[in-house]
């Protein structure tokens, strides 16, 4: 999505600011050069760009020379910051939904950093980019550092306000340097910190993704996933080229388009296309497969079609195929979700 699309609540512009009002710092001078006031940005109809976002972030690193900056704003934000996704994600089912309703609304977060989420090796591993990753967004070196701080102690917070003090990450990984503050970053983690590794990532045991958080409530979770999901496809359809695949995946009911055919209706090569969604924080098969989960809830939650029938309406190859993606979409088969 464009970087200067208003399409989110300002909650961590609002706990960037507050962390520098500790430091002295006024909201004025915090907020220079966003056009964004201390009544805006407390507004819940006022929506931010990921652009002044930026701005308030490049201002804190700039305003106040503390290293460890970013953690203390990211202690800041709990599901309480996070409005309908907050409560999404405290009543999950399972860890597992939870981290995977983490990755689906992610957009709904104001994401500066695209998050990947995968298991491997008896673990569940947070994967966030590296400052090559986010060259296009021209942060140097103490402003990714910000970010990234703050995009960990975000993950730590928000997976112990879900599951108890108790679940915190075996180990961390920082693809840059050790920090003056790498103590604190150690301390704010809970677990043992490498620095100078290939990627950024937190680990959790695998065998915690099937323990309840111990406010989980399934008939909660199942709403608010549904809301958080049409605040997503509001979000997609306001954001520009991706608006615009939308426009073509869905042009034609039970039909889905290869990148190659929308490019070129588009006007420009599959590459391109790819490239610039990449620039929105999509991509073309996570739009269809945005679309076809939509659909799917739609199909089981309003109609008496057989999984197989909305497999098939859904252009998958069979059944096995739609239940395996449903589960990896919604945390629950077809069968769970239209009980």
């Amino acid at each position: 999505m464009s970087l200067h699309e208003k399409l989110y609540a300002p909650l961590k512009i609002l706990a960037i600011v507050q962390v520098l009002a500790e430091h002295g710092i006024t909201p004025e001078a915090a907020l220079e050069g966003t056009h964004l006031n201390a009544e805006q940005i407390r507004d819940p109809d006022v929506r931010t760009s990921l652009q002044q976002l930026l701005t308030v972030g490049r201002n804190a690193v700039r305003l106040v020379p503390v290293t460890e900056l970013g953690l203390h704003a990211g202690r800041r934000m709990h599901f309480t910051s996070y409005g309908l996704l907050g409560y999404a994600l405290l009543s999950a089912v399972t860890l597992r939904q939870a981290f995977l309703l983490r990755i689906r609304y992610d957009p709904l977060a104001t994401p500066v950093m695209s998050v990947s989420f995968f298991e491997r090796d008896g673990m569940a591993i947070w994967r966030f980019p590296t400052h090559a990753e986010l060259a296009g967004l021209g942060l140097n070196a103490a402003e990714y550092r910000f970010f990234l701080d703050l995009q960990f102690a975000i993950h730590v917070a928000l997976t112990k306000d879900g599951m108890g003090p108790w679940c915190v990450p075996t180990r961390a990984l920082y693809s840059l340097p050790a920090p003056p503050h790498a103590a604190q970053v150690v301390q704010t983690l809970e677990c043992p910190v490498s620095f100078d590794r290939q990627h950024n990532e937190l680990h959790y045991p695998r065998e915690w993704l099937d323990r309840a958080p111990y406010r989980a409530n399934p008939i909660t979770a199942a709403q608010m996933s549904e809301t958080c999901e049409r605040l997503l496809t509001s979000i997609g359809w306001q954001a520009g080229l991706t608006r615009r695949v939308y426009d073509e995946i869905t042009r034609t009911p039970g039909q889905f388009p290869s990148a190659e055919s929308v490019a070129s209706a588009l006007c420009m090569t599959s590459r391109t296309l790819g490239r610039k969604l990449s620039a929105e924080g999509t991509s073309y098969s996570a739009l269809v497969a945005s679309v076809r989960h939509a659909l799917a809830s739609d199909y089981l939650r309003s109609t008496a079609l057989s999984v197989e029938d909305i497999a098939a309406a859904l252009g998958f190859s069979d059944a096995r195929s739609f239940r395996h993606a449903f589960k990896r979409w919604s945390g629950k088969t077809p069968a769970e979700y239209r009980a």
